[in-house]
């Protein structure tokens, strides 16, 4: 089976991290996979020493890209391309088109990353959902939104967790290392935010509850991740540090590329999103043995149960992150038993070996089906 991965987003989040992992995957498994994305692209960076078979494309008008299109069914066709598996929506058009002009008609697999808030059933949406084989999401909230809002068939619909892989436990020495060299209390109640900088991902709700917690006795310590995506809610948020006097308390680590080296370093990880399609960190987090807070929203409940894999709040409440916090702080017992009870559940629901069988399975069905 000879698969192209395509994916010609320029930015780095969950989604374009899916499409390297997966074509990282295939050519580490002796699967024939080529991959087409935009040059100076994040992802190019990443797949630069892969070793990989690489093609650029970069549509100049991307709501119809015949020529890009036209190059790319000459990959399809030139490569004998059976699966054209498809990540952001904006090439969608442009795998359908290329599909189109394709001699070998390859089967089309796109999978959706981020939440759908309107309906897609006039001739241009119609004209791409009916090129697509097989529609895969992220999480049952995401399903129901493709049943309600798109022009697909349910049998064109399918359920594929993300796998994330096994992490080796963290290293008490290393932990140390981390926290004396970047200025992290050893003794103090480590939380963990990683997430792009900007309002979206609510880091200034977590500086809020701590402002909230109780000051008498309480050594809690917040640590953010991640690049600086708004350099003006930064700066927004270093004022707010200030004002609160929080400057002890607070610390900016930066971007780190691999984090799930250094959450077990830490008590506690949270995301304080508004509203994430999935909640990635969190579940490489519970793989991590480390206790999870996240907002009773999106598709984060799909993930944490309260009270027995982890604990959630409502989004932008403040008092009621402070409030899951400083019970984690106060019942060690209990911060270790959704810690167990969380790892259990990401090992079980979100295995990598389980999530790649099942997208090869998936393939390997389109492959074979009767057209």
């Amino acid at each position: 089976m000879k698969i192209l991965e395509l994916c010609t987003s320029s930015g780095w989040g969950g989604l374009e991290l899916y499409a390297w992992q997966v074509g990282r995957w295939l050519h580490q498994h002796q699967h024939h996979c080529v991959v087409v994305i935009a040059p100076g692209s994040l992802l190019s960076e990443r797949f630069a020493d892969s070793g990989m078979q690489i093609n650029y494309c970069n549509p100049r008008f991307r709501p119809l890209p015949l020529l890009a299109a036209r190059r790319l069914s000459k990959i399809l066709d030139g490569q004998s391309i059976d699966i054209l598996h498809v990540h952001w929506n904006k090439d969608l058009i442009l795998a359908v088109l290329a599909k189109r002009f394709s001699r070998r008609k390859p089967k089309l697999v796109f999978i959706r990353h981020m939440a759908l808030t309107r309906h897609k059933r006039d001739v241009y949406h119609r004209f791409i959902y009916n090129g697509i084989d097989k529609y895969l999401v992220i999480t049952k909230r995401l399903y129901a939104e493709a049943k309600q809002f798109l022009p697909l068939g349910e049998d064109k619909i399918e359920l594929l967790y993300h796998g994330v892989p096994v992490f080796e436990p963290a290293d008490p020495a290393s932990c140390r290392d981390f926290c004396a060299t970047h200025h992290v209390p050893e003794k103090a109640f480590k939380i963990l935010l990683p997430g792009r900088i900007e309002h979206y991902k609510g880091q200034h709700v977590l500086l809020d509850a701590m402002k909230r917690m109780p000051q008498a006795g309480v050594n809690a310590h917040v640590t953010l991740l991640g690049h600086v995506m708004d350099e003006a809610y930064f700066s927004n948020l270093q004022q707010q540090i200030k004002r609160d006097k929080l400057e002890d308390k607070v610390h900016y680590l930066g971007f780190v590329d691999k984090p799930t080296d250094i959450y077990g370093c830490f008590d506690v990880v949270v995301l304080s999103t508004y509203a994430e399609t999935f909640g990635l960190v969190l579940v490489e987090a519970m793989k991590c043995g480390v206790a999870v807070v996240g907002t009773n929203a999106g598709g984060v409940p799909e993930i944490i149960e309260h009270e027995k894999t982890g604990l959630l709040y409502e989004p932008g409440d403040a008092a009621g992150l402070a409030d899951c916090l400083h019970r984690l702080l106060e019942d060690k017992a209990l911060r270790q038993r959704l810690a167990k009870a969380g790892k259990d559940y990401a090992d079980e629901v979100f295995s990598e070996q389980q999530h790649y069988a099942k997208l090869m399975q998936i393939f390997t069905d389109l492959t074979t089906q009767n057209d």
